[in-house]
């Protein structure tokens, strides 16, 4: 008995040093393949947008596979394909948007479940990861974790309108108590 409980210890140490090993070991799992709007140069966007087939991409231990459940046309979106806007993807075959929500579908095999697990609705942040794709790839670091209780296309526009809105009230309207403010868009669609 004395012996068997001396053993626990090492034996619990080493079931969880191999589980830990296994969960960092590489991963071999791959996305599905992806359809995306891109384009290869900057004009107008009924003559360079195009609707293409991605080929599966490669998870990496510290990657998520999200698929994406809405994305918004923001005016900025339309300004990155017509060239005009300050920052830009690169091109060729460049994947337009640059918001959105979307649910975990796999994990890389280093990312820790306790931050992300599959199922879980997540926000491109920084955005500008190229959102107008059916799967996207990009490291644990690159997704927040949103309330899956909220519409998708209300949260798919969290990070650019509320945004632009309060910037305009902070840098363009003496704010003051008892002050009603109004945002109307077509592409907002939290009004």
């Amino acid at each position: 008995m004395a012996a068997a409980a001396r053993l626990l210890p090492v034996a619990a140490k080493r079931l969880t040093t191999t589980a830990r090993a296994r969960r960092l070991s590489t991963s071999t799992s791959t996305s599905p393949p992806a359809t995306a709007v891109l384009y290869d140069q900057h004009g107008p966007p009924d003559k360079v947008l195009r609707v293409a087939e991605l080929p599966a991409a490669k998870i990496g231990e510290r990657d998520v596979c999200v698929r994406m459940l809405a994305a918004p046309i923001n005016p900025s979106d339309l300004n990155r394909v017509e060239g005009v806007y300050p920052v830009r993807p690169p091109l060729p075959a460049a994947v337009a948007g640059y918001e959105g929500v979307g649910q975990v579908h796999a994990l890389g095999g280093a990312v820790d479940s306790r931050l992300l697990s599959p199922g879980d609705w997540v926000i491109p942040s920084p955005p500008s990861l190229g959102t107008w794709q059916t799967y996207i790839v990009n490291p644990a670091t690159a997704w927040h974790r949103v309330r899956s209780d909220v519409p998708p296309q209300y949260v798919a526009t969290v990070t650019v309108n509320p945004l632009t809105a309060l910037r305009m009230l902070c840098d363009f309207v003496n704010l003051a108590p008892g002050l009603l403010s109004l945002l109307s868009s077509l592409f907002f669609p939290c009004n």
